[in-house]
């Protein structure tokens, strides 16, 4: 659902099946912007984005952690493996459009609406469009 509204933004997607894809694809076209979804199967997300910094081709890229693991200490784990940002699912997958859109504009400075805009949603019966995506 997310590259299916990310590409309607008129974003260029490309979608991965597993870690160990995501990370053929990423080697073979160096994006600027990857959402890691961190459960994968296969090779996990927290593998994947270790990988993906190892290689002088993807490490620069930014990397957000979008994922369901909102427990304790898993935004931290995800950072100690790479990641640029956390957001938990479920969000307001239009303000994580408006933040893809900043990111590729203004790069990791941009990267600080992660952490003020994306804050998980609290309720269902939030007023946001209360959407999950990976």
């Amino acid at each position: 659902m997310l590259a299916e509204y990310l590409t309607f933004r008129g974003f260029a997607v490309v979608e991965a099946r597993n870690g160990r894809e995501a990370v053929e694809l990423a080697k073979d076209r160096p994006p600027a912007l990857i959402l890691m979804d961190l459960q994968m199967p296969g090779v996990t997300g927290w593998d994947a984005t270790r990988a993906l910094r190892a290689d002088p081709r993807t490490m620069d890229a930014i990397i957000i952690a979008v994922t369901a693991h909102a427990m304790k200490g898993d935004a931290e784990i995800a950072h100690e493996a790479g990641c640029d940002g956390f957001i938990a699912k479920p969000f307001d997958i239009t303000s994580l459009g408006d933040t893809v859109a900043a990111i590729l504009r203004q790069g990791r400075a941009a990267l600080a609406v992660v952490n003020t805009q994306l804050q998980p949603l609290s309720t269902p019966a939030s007023p946001r469009r209360n959407l999950s995506a990976s």
